[in-house]
């Protein structure tokens, strides 16, 4: 090397600014076996030929030979090929903020629980929920994978949590994601309508791809090791009772200290993330759930539980979906809800609204004596009196009736507070009669008579002649 250095005919301060191979290059000191190596082919276009069906290196490097003899060998092509591959995978660490992203997941073990009573046990269900900024970890443990389980520990963890993250990123369980189109995602809408209420979304991971839940994935293995593992030989004999274990143990694991950072799951919790969490709703999620593609009866009714509740008529024939709680149904018609009832009390009960009604039901209805009469008193004593005659009163009951349901049509017409006033001024001369009400309602003749009352007194001063003046004329 000092050989090297003397006989070069560079000054020093050019070769302190060289890299290593520059460096040998320029003092003639580099490795003749390295200069000496083989030709290698473009390791980019064999990995891309390889991707084609039918292909194996064998093929590729024989094809390539044949451009190149002097080459390198098979079992060299094979080698550099596959560290060229394993230097293209590296893996990209993720950084996440605080309150940013909640990572949730079933643990793939599950922990037995006996029936008291001596009946068939279950295989209680893991929920782990990890935070990507502390790690803190939530566990839960729930009967079934179901909607309402899925939900119900969304709802928990976010009240232990304190608060909730921007985005949820869950697996992709048929409680979270029911399908994966070209251009979308398709979430369970009970999940969607959850996260929606606690003002968060969620992220769901790719398909096969655990790299993009590494969070959940150790978090579920570390949960395995330091609690299940933990729970192998106890026998539990309700959710209650594991659940209380396992908030035990989640506790003792949050508080252990990193080992490769300073402090503990719960410190970093505590001290970044969970001021930046959001702040939980004031009113709780009630879980819903969907009927799809109910079909509309002809009477603008659909049955649910065996109850029937109306829809708008002109969906009369039409599919509607139904998503409801305990105690709400809404109709929902290509997206927008056009109905909305409380849940019927019993089987057989039958919900209208009465705008749902075509306008020649509601004619009829409007028409019927117990309706005519139910308006009519809603409407004034006069109306009712009025009515009251004509339903009851008359001895000819047809005549009656349609008397009292165009005086209704006259009412709509003029308005309800004329057809009261106009029923009170004929009652207090005695008419009844429909032609002569028409004729009040056409004429006013009660608004004049009413004017004339109230016309001022002439007034009285010498230029006029009264009464005693022709007295005492004679």
């Amino acid at each position: 090397m000092r050989e090297a250095l003397l006989n070069s005919s560079m000054a020093w301060t050019d070769l302190q600014l060289l890299d290593d191979d520059a460096w040998t290059i320029a003092l003639g000191t580099r490795n003749k076996s390295i200069a000496q190596r083989k030709e290698a082919p473009d390791w980019a276009l064999v990995h891309a030929e390889m991707q084609r069906p039918d292909a194996t290196l064998e093929r590729l490097w024989r094809e390539w030979r044949a451009t190149c003899p002097t080459g390198i060998a098979y079992t060299q092509f094979t080698a550099g090929y596959r560290s060229w591959a394993k230097r293209q995978h590296v893996v990209m660490r993720q950084v996440h903020r605080p309150g940013e992203k909640l990572f949730v997941d079933f643990a793939g073990r599950t922990v037995p629980v006996m029936n008291p009573q001596g009946g068939g046990s279950i295989n209680a269900q893991i929920f782990v929920a990890v935070l990507g900024y502390s790690n803190y970890t939530y566990l839960k443990a729930v009967a079934t994978q179901t909607t309402a389980d899925w939900v119900k520990c969304h709802q928990d963890c976010f009240a232990d949590l304190g608060g909730v993250p921007e985005w949820i990123v869950p697996d992709n369980l048929k409680a979270a994601v029911w399908r994966r189109e070209k251009d979308r995602t398709v979430l369970n809408p009970a999940y969607r309508e959850c996260l929606r209420h606690y003002d968060t979304a969620a992220l769901p991971t790719g398909v096969r791809k655990p790299k993009h839940k590494a969070k959940a994935e150790v978090g579920v293995q570390i949960a395995q090791r330091w609690i299940l593992f933990a729970l192998r030989d106890r026998q539990f004999f309700s959710l209650e009772e594991l659940n209380g274990v396992l908030k035990q143990l989640t506790a003792q694991m949050n508080e252990h200290p990193f080992k490769k950072m300073p402090g503990s799951r719960k410190e970093r919790f505590q001290d970044k993330e969970l001021p930046a969490l959001k702040p939980l709703p004031t009113t709780p999620f009630e879980l819903f759930d969907w009927r799809y593609g109910v079909r509309v009866g002809d009477d603008h009714h659909i049955e649910h539980q065996r109850s029937f509740y109306s829809v708008p008529s002109e969906l009369r024939g039409e599919r509607v979906d139904l998503r409801y709680t305990a105690t709400i149904l809404e109709v929902m018609h290509k997206g927008r809800r056009v109905a909305m009832h409380q849940m019927a009390e019993g089987r057989g009960e039958i919900k209208t609204i009465p705008e749902h009604r075509p306008v020649a039901h509601v004619r009829v209805l409007d028409g019927e004596p117990r309706n005519l009469a139910r308006w009519a008193q809603s409407v004034g004593r006069g109306t009712e009196a009025m009515i009251r005659h004509h339903l009851e009163s008359r001895s000819d009951a047809v005549n009656g009736l349609r008397a009292a349901r165009r005086m209704r049509e006259l009412a709509h017409l003029h308005g309800d507070a004329r057809f009261e006033e106009a029923c009170v001024y004929a009652l207090s001369i005695n008419i009844t009669a429909l032609r002569s009400v028409e004729s009040i309602l056409r004429h006013s003749p009660d608004r004049r008579s009413v004017a004339m009352e109230r016309e001022e007194p002439k007034p009285s001063h010498e230029n006029i002649r009264g009464p005693h003046y022709f007295g005492e004329r004679t």
